[in-house]
């Protein structure tokens, strides 16, 4: 099972996680977000995901074997 760890929950972010969790081999463990809204809709959509706000803890995480970027289209450089 592939383990997902998520950056960004705005607008993207839910079908994204909804489509790692419908694939068969992979789920989301873990999901950053820096808006406390979007960390509570993580939590009350999938109570089962840790959340952080620090990035760097979803990285080192050993729980998280490979990390979606899923941030807006000007913070991708």
């Amino acid at each position: 099972m592939l383990k997902v760890g998520i950056i960004g929950y705005g607008y993207w972010g839910p079908n994204i996680v909804r489509n790692f969790n419908s694939a068969n081999g992979s789920m989301v463990s873990m999901v950053c977000d820096m808006h406390t809204q979007s960390i509570n809709k993580v939590k009350k959509a999938y109570p089962q995901i840790r959340v952080t706000t620090d990035s760097d803890e979803l990285i080192r995480d050993a729980d998280v074997d490979a990390v979606a970027i899923v941030t807006p289209v000007f913070t991708h450089y």
